[in-house]
């Protein structure tokens, strides 16, 4: 195995200064800091994770604590921030919530002694006052923290969050502009900070154009299963709606299903508008009109945070795009 010698010896600097290139130290000029890291790829080098947490009095481990794995979402975001991590040397504990306030507040409770190098928030769920309040504290007890979905800003809490009102305005907007003026939404609200502000977009969207109804308002999981039962029990009911503004891919694709079942076409009969581009949608027939996500540029941010310095308090905003396929 290379080590921190043979990178100096070959890039013809000290080893300190290699160290200090690894560790993210700014005040290396960047000609040096390029001649190392060139160095340390042509050599094969890679840093030995446990003795730099030895030297610092914590680990190269970063925890990424997801709301619920089986979302696609949160399966993607999870491969790009594994990818991005083991590029800056540091190692993921992944660690599946389930929609357990307990779950969360336990591991809270152990994180300071578990001599973490960060720790990563991933949920889409509201959070009861005690765990922001732990959360908050997280970086008094040395463990650095970062939001990924929710702005927690106010409790100067690094965040990283698409603008998911936005998006759905803009999402309803396009159904509006094709003459679709019944437009069903499927998606979590309550309990969801997430789902909530995806469907104040809709709500708001629909009350401009003076087209919002109540009962064209399904709050449901995200299931593919949710997306099904709720078209099927509306259609059973005699509800008509000619448009559909799904919370996530999930249920918008177990909405087409309904619909398929049914024997009413996507988008002659129906026009159905998800959330979050999926992989899958794109290879569906009709492929599945959807807003953007970027869980590698959503990786790429949040691992920047625990390189170098201890992360500042910042918001960053990505926006998602109107991605028209053949659904609408």
């Amino acid at each position: 195995m290379k080590t921190v010698s043979d990178v100096a010896r070959h890039a013809g600097v000290s080893p300190a200064t290699v160290s200090r290139v690894l560790n993210g130290n700014t005040k290396v000029s960047v000609d040096i800091r390029n001649k190392v890291l060139e160095s340390a790829r042509q050599l094969g080098y890679r840093p030995n994770s446990m003795a730099q947490g030895l030297r610092k009095g914590r680990s190269n481990t970063v925890a990424l604590l997801v709301g619920d794995i089986a979302q696609r979402h949160f399966a993607e975001l999870t491969l790009h921030i594994q990818s991005e991590l083991e590029a800056a040397g540091m190692d993921l504990l992944l660690y599946n919530l389930g929609h357990s306030p307990g779950r969360l507040k336990d591991f809270l409770g152990r994180a300071p002694s578990m001599k973490l190098r960060g720790l990563m928030l991933a949920l889409s769920d509201k959070l009861p006052k005690d765990i922001v309040s732990m959360l908050a504290s997280m970086p008094d007890a040395g463990v650095p923290i970062v939001s990924i979905g929710q702005d927690m800003t106010r409790q100067r809490i690094p965040s990283i969050v698409h603008e998911e009102k936005a998006a759905a305005h803009r999402a309803v907007t396009y159904l509006l502009q094709r003459g679709h003026r019944r437009i069903a939404y499927i998606g979590k609200i309550k309990g969801s900070a997430i789902g909530t502000e995806r469907f104040k977009g809709y709500q708001a969207a629909l009350r401009a154009a003076d087209a919002y109804d109540q009962t064209l308002v399904w709050d449901l999981t995200y299931r593919y299963s949710a997306g099904r039962d709720a078209v099927l029990r509306a259609l059973d009911r005699g509800l008509a709606f000619t448009g559909i503004q799904a919370g996530s891919d999930e249920i918008a694709m177990g909405a087409m299903a309904a619909l398929h079942d049914r024997g009413l076409a996507v988008p002659r009969d129906v026009a159905v508008v998800g959330f979050g581009d999926i992989e899958m949608g794109a290879y569906l027939r009709p492929a599945l009109t959807t807003l953007s996500s970027h869980p590698d540029v959503a990786a790429r941010h949040v691992c920047d945070f625990f390189v170098g310095d201890e992360p500042a308090v910042e918001l960053t905003l990505m926006r998602r795009a109107l991605i028209e396929r053949d659904s609408v």
